[in-house]
């Protein structure tokens, strides 16, 4: 019997105590009619509430390596919970996408607030700081003793959102595919957020994804050097052939 998509969108959602948006980003079907395998590349939010329970069920995995595109402000407030089985941990520092400094939410109403979102998107794949902490991302990847490994930001939504979107392109899953991947943030996040956007209904368009969002990331991207696949053979860093024996069965 085939697995529907919804079935498979339960499979990959970890269901944490601690944790809104963990999955698992295994089972996507790609352009060559391979699947991504699963259990070997999570994308998450923070880890800072994590429970005993959690990490005992991360540590089943076993998860071995955890990477934290979050600023030092974010780490130093809200410290990961790092479960004992993970050898390596990676502060690969993305600024774009840390929403914890606003101040003035005057200015985001939700037109000025999806302009910002999309001005961070086109920073994510152009600024030469975020190239260069994804070029490490890809390169971890790339190494098979680093597997099972986690990444995440603080929602897992922007700056986990671009790095998910590039690992399943440089994997052969079709954009459509990638997209329906991003947006199922909103359903998870809907929990973390609703305090903050039923009171200040103006910071909506910050913290939920849009498809725009990301389409604005991509089309720089294609606008910039022609396609996807260009931008990670030439600017990631990025073995294709290496990504697809790894990660596709």
């Amino acid at each position: 019997m085939n697995t529907t998509k919804n079935d498979k969108n339960k499979q990959r959602v970890l269901s944490l105590e601690g944790g809104f948006n963990f999955r698992d980003l295994g089972g996507y079907e790609t352009t060559s009619g391979k699947s991504v395998r699963w259990g070997k590349v999570f994308r998450s939010d923070e880890m800072s509430n994590l429970t005993p329970s959690d990490l005992d069920f991360l540590n089943k995995i076993p998860l071995y390596t955890v990477v934290d595109f979050r600023s030092k402000n974010e780490t130093n407030e809200s410290p990961d919970k790092i479960p004992t089985s993970v050898i390596d941990c990676y502060e690969l520092t993305i600024n774009p996408g840390n929403h914890s400094n606003i101040s003035d939410v005057s200015k985001f109403a939700d037109e000025n607030g999806e302009e910002f979102m999309k001005a961070i998107y086109r920073s994510l794949v152009s600024d030469s700081a975020i190239i260069n902490r994804y070029i490490t991302f890809f390169s971890l990847l790339q190494d098979e003793k680093k597997l099972p490994l986690l990444f995440h930001c603080t929602a897992g939504k922007d700056r986990t959102g671009m790095g998910a979107a590039l690992f399943l392109a440089s994997l052969g899953v079709e954009e459509k595919i990638i997209f329906e991947d991003y947006m199922l943030s909103n359903q998870q996040l809907e929990d973390k957020y609703r305090v903050i956007t039923d009171r200040i209904p103006q910071l909506k368009a910050l913290l939920e994804v849009r498809p725009q969002y990301l389409q604005t990331g991509f089309g720089q991207i294609k606008k910039d050097y022609g396609s996807i696949v260009s931008y990670l053979q030439n600017v990631l860093n990025v073995n294709l052939e290496l990504m697809k024996e790894l990660y596709l069965e």
